[in-house]
């Protein structure tokens, strides 16, 4: 067992495995300790599996969301799975941003110190969410944006006393999905008579895209796509077989296993690009005197 650690900040369940299943997974493999936080409940979202009906499922939709999240990190050997269940704000501009319980309303020092006592129990060293944006905009991919970054830079200050050691993270990135990985896969559907994955032809139309010059982590999870294609399939009331990751053959998923990340914090020099998050990370840092 590694004494390495990683922690996953998202917004809603299935997040963590579209994102980066296949690091999560890749940890496992490699005995390195893994938690994932969930900021809401995910009640909000469309249902796409047509055997759960919105009548009798919307009631229930932030206990199955759970479920699925839970059953998928088993998939993927995540050691730790914690709920901060705040609300689902809905996408952007949707009245349900003003939702009492809504996470985009969430008051940002309350948020932050959840997530701060969570780095001082588990002391990670490396910490993972999303940019300034959300990836695409999403208030509660925002919100989870603000309070990781904050909760990383907090960790190691005299701040929320109450909240445990203090804890020094060594590395924070975003998640992305660079422009050239959107265009390679465009490219491969139009050469070989496939769909487009993501439903358009030119690239520059799907918001999700970081600019390449900006992905700085390009992890290789080949051997763990199968797994993380499981993951998804756990998340079904979100995810349907026509997902583009689920909807191509094995062999083709392999070629586009790939995850990309951005790395924004990191308390030593790096050297760039890197195919390891945990690249020049010391194996154990101590936590820092209260």
């Amino acid at each position: 067992m590694s004494d390495l650690r990683l922690m996953a900040v998202h917004a809603h369940a299935d997040d963590e495995t579209i994102t980066m299943g296949g690091l999560l997974a890749l940890c496992a493999d490699r005995g390195i300790r893994t938690c994932n936080i969930c900021c809401t409940d995910g009640k909000l979202a469309t249902i796409v599996d047509p055997s759960m009906p919105e009548e009798t499922t919307r009631p229930r939709l932030a206990e199955i969301r759970q479920g699925e999240l839970r059953e998928a990190c088993r998939i993927l050997g995540v050691d730790e799975v914690h709920f901060l269940e705040y609300g689902d704000s809905g996408m952007a501009g949707e009245p349900t941003n003003d939702l009492p319980d809504a996470f985009w309303k969430a008051q940002v020092h309350e948020a932050v110190g959840r997530v701060v006592e969570h780095i001082r129990r588990f002391k990670p060293h490396v910490v993972v969410t999303y940019d300034a944006n959300g990836a695409y905009g999403h208030p509660d991919h925002i919100q989870a944006h603000r309070v990781t970054l904050l909760a990383v830079e907090a960790a190691h200050t005299p701040v929320y006393p109450e909240l445990g050691e203090r804890w020094r993270v060594q590395k924070l990135y975003y998640t992305a999905f660079p422009e050239r990985a959107a265009r390679a896969a465009i490219d491969f559907a139009r050469q070989n008579g496939l769909d487009t994955p993501f439903g358009v032809e030119d690239p520059s139309e799907l918001p999700f895209l970081t600019p390449d010059a900006w992905v700085t982590t390009t992890v290789d999870c080949h051997t763990v796509i199968q797994r993380k294609r499981s993951a998804l399939r756990a998340h079904r009331s979100q995810i349907g077989p026509d997902w583009p990751m689920l909807a191509i053959p094995d062999d083709v998923a392999e070629r586009f296993a790939d995850e990309y990340f951005q790395l924004v914090i990191s308390r030593t020099p790096p050297s760039l690009p890197e195919t390891d998050v945990f690249a020049g990370i010391a194996v154990e840092e101590p936590a820092l005197s209260a």
